[in-house]
């Protein structure tokens, strides 16, 4: 049933976005969704992609395009812009064309873009030379739950089906930074779980239970108000782990509001998430039981999944006991970072201890794919 109510969802999002970046981002995603129950952290495409658009195929202004891509990429892979303005970072987009792994260029009538993937290997590599943080493309999805209310009073809870400015907006900075952005559906069932008093209130409880619903990592809790003059006065809630951050956006356009809370919440996950090298440097080894692993094909399963992860170095099967596994894995960091990247996809459920807070030499998890 959630796996079922999660691809409606993303399916309402593609269908009423406008911009084809966006539909990609989305479809993509949605390939993913069909193969899990819920959505948690989701694996994105496209981090080290970007398309932009040109006026012809001229040697300047390929390069331009370039420059431009590779900045797009910079900010997709690292979750911030700041990061721009390392001087390393500002060389490398001046020779953008040095990182550039495949180009494809399309046009629909007049307008035309091109497409540039560049060699993820040079990208992140330089970032790791520089102590930046690189982002897995694992990442933390974030519901985001809006209310606004307009100057006559009238207040709105912003869900799947709503055409509003907010979202489209929200729809365009989930594909062009890649973060899983999720949007309610506002159904009955949500509508029982936060009433429209609570939803104006930010009652947390209330939406702590429906990031539940969604699966989502994160809540990013907004009410609105826009004012007769076309203000924009917005006070904003991010919910992760047991954490409420909480900070308030005032600005004078609509069209262009929703970029800064977004952007706070995206560098919050990012750096939280997001690995540099001398935390790669800080090797680690550790033991870890998990149980019900009750076939051949779990264990198949369980094996790959953990050298998937970029945080693992090395896989070994120390025992195995029933339907418990015994591994021995060589980290390529800490043993803390290992159990934040499982956490995203909730296949392993921690059982002597609590996440954000590791203290064993043994980590205990339940298999539940």
């Amino acid at each position: 049933m959630m796996a079922r109510m999660n691809m409606y969802l993303w399916i309402k999002l593609i269908v009423s976005g406008k911009f084809r970046t966006c539909a990609r981002f989305l479809l993509l995603s949605l390939v993913f969704l069909m193969a899990v129950p819920t959505a948690w952290g989701l694996p994105v495409d496209g981090i080290y992609s970007a398309e932009v658009a040109v006026n012809n195929q001229a040697d300047a202004e390929r390069r331009r395009a370039y420059r431009e891509a590779l900045q797009q990429v910079f900010v997709k892979v690292t979750g911030e812009q700041r990061w721009l303005q390392h001087p390393r970072i500002t060389a490398a987009v001046s020779n953008a064309e040095n990182f550039v792994a495949e180009v494809g260029y399309r046009s629909t009538g007049m307008d035309a873009w091109i497409d540039v993937r560049f060699d993820r290997q040079q990208i992140d590599g330089l970032l790791y030379e520089v102590d930046i943080p690189v982002w897995d493309r694992n990442r933390a999805s974030v519901l985001l739950w809006v209310t606004v209310q307009t100057a006559d009073g009238r207040r709105e809870m912003l869900g799947s089906s709503s055409d509003h400015e907010l979202l489209m907006q929200a729809r365009l900075f989930s594909a062009q930074r890649a973060v899983p952005v999720l949007i309610p559906l506002l159904d009955l069932t949500d509508r029982r779980t936060v009433s429209a008093e609570q939803s104006w209130a930010l009652d947390v409880q209330a939406l702590r239970t429906v990031g539940q619903r969604y699966g989502a990592d994160s809540v990013l809790a907004g009410r609105m108000l826009v004012t007769d003059s076309g203000d924009v006065v917005g006070f904003w809630q991010f919910l992760f782990r047991d954490q409420v951050h909480v900070f308030d956006h005032v600005n004078t356009d609509l069209q262009a509001y929703m970029g800064y809370p977004l952007d706070q919440v995206t560098v919050r996950l990012a750096n939280h998430f997001g690995l540099v090298l001398s935390e790669f440097e800080r090797e680690d080894e550790v033991s870890v039981v998990v149980d019900g692993v009750r076939d051949l094909a779990s264990h198949m399963v369980l094996i790959r999944y953990l050298e998937s992860l970029s945080v693992v170095r090395d896989v070994r099967v120390t025992a195995l006991k029933g339907e418990s596994l015994e591994l021995h894995l060589r980290l390529a960091g800490t043993r803390l970072h290992l159990t934040e990247f499982i956490s995203l996809d909730r296949d392993l459920m921690p059982v002597n201890f609590e996440l954000g807070s590791v203290d064993t030499d043994v980590l205990h998890y339940r298999w539940t794919r």
